[in-house]
């Protein structure tokens, strides 16, 4: 088969494919390129863990890691040419489904039913029950404001079209400055976080805010579940490019083995407000930037959720992304942490 027909047929494929001559690389599209296939390259080298056929198998697949992504690698023979396509993988967290858009609607609901009661009781009571009243209004508004921007980061992140902004920063001390600010809040509802970071500086390339974000998720999950009241976040390094945000919690109840696919499938017919999209967001906003999120319970029950991040080679050009965070708000740490704050910190002479 000559070259100018493999390029025809994996023009084809509209994906990334490349084609291989006695285990390497001979012809590589573009976007095969940008994932790091190149040409002249073994392919046990850039992927240790294909499978390739052998003369007369036929077409095979097998699951494969590349550019920080598992993907499915799809190997088919022709004549002395083995041409391979590659779609992304399977995720190993379930997909966003009716019972995550029952949790959005839960915070929602459960919200206006604060609402509600507030505006209603203030019409009714005077004196010391006053302030309580606007108290509990106001933090309806904070956490409608933050299911909101949730709603439009997970839309963004799901389709693709958020702007990562990565910018180099001494994240040890940004960590250590978030973990202090955090903490600080969460005192208010008598939750106690606890953190440990490197001893030295690490100077990492990455979109704070949306991680940032990420990990108020993760603090509010958490919180939600910690049956000591006691939270716990740790930093550390994953070889040399790659960090991990480790949070845990004591959870109350049995421990169950997938909590994560517990919270997709499980069906809300009251009020309970939940956390909105939660887990399903960080799980999108750690798949976005090629890193993973796992989340498990020992025997014990305790409640650990591991959030791995690669450290970005170069900063993106763009200055500020379209989702903005408003992270310089003295307020916003009350947006991210309304669902889990009592009404008082909300009296409007606290804000």
């Amino acid at each position: 088969m000559e070259l100018s027909t493999v390029k025809a047929c994996l023009e084809l494929t509209g994906g990334p494919a490349f084609a291989i001559q006695r285990g390497t690389v001979a012809f590589s599209l573009p976007a095969a390129q940008e994932l790091g296939i190149l040409v002249g390259e073994t392919i046990h080298s850039l992927l240790p863990d294909a499978v390739l056929p052998e003369s007369g198998e036929g077409t095979l697949e097998s699951e494969v890691v590349l550019a920080e992504r598992l993907w499915t690698l799809r190997a088919a023979e022709a004549e002395d040419w083995v041409l391979c396509t590659l779609r992304p993988g399977q995720s190993q967290t379930p997909p966003p489904n009716e019972s995550t858009l029952l949790y959005v609607a839960g915070s929602i609901r459960q919200a206006l039913q604060d609402l509600f009661v507030a505006i209603d009781g203030a019409g009714d009571t005077v004196g010391i029950e006053g302030p309580q009243n606007a108290a509990l209004a106001m933090r309806s508004v904070y956490r409608l404001r933050r299911t909101a921007g949730d709603l439009e980061l997970f839309s963004r992140l799901r389709s693709g079209k958020y702007s990562l902004n990565r910018q180099r920063l001494a994240l040890v001390s940004e960590t250590d400055r978030f973990c202090r600010e955090t903490a600080e809040l969460l005192e208010s509802a008598n939750l106690h976080l606890q953190w440990k970071l490197p001893e030295t500086e690490l100077n990492a390339v990455l979109d704070w805010s949306l991680n940032a974000c990420l990990l108020r998720e993760l603090l509010v999950n958490a919180a939600a579940h910690a049956a000591d009241r006691q939270l716990r976040l740790e930093l550390s390094r994953v070889g040399t490019g790659r960090i991990c945000f480790s949070i845990q919690n004591q959870a109350s109840g049995v421990p169950q083995d997938n909590p994560f696919h517990r919270y997709a499938a499980q069906e809300r017919t009251d009020l309970e407000g939940g956390v909105g999209l939660g887990l399903s967001m960080v799980s999108q906003g750690a798949a976005f930037q090629g890193g993973t999120f796992l989340l498990s319970t020992d025997a014990e029950g305790k409640t650990t959720a591991l959030l791995t991040l690669p450290l970005g080679a170069q900063t993106d050009d763009s200055s500020r992304s379209p989702i903005q965070f408003p992270e310089t708000e003295p307020d916003y740490g009350l947006t991210a942490f309304s669902p889990i704050l009592p009404p008082q910190v909300y009296s409007p002479e606290n804000l």
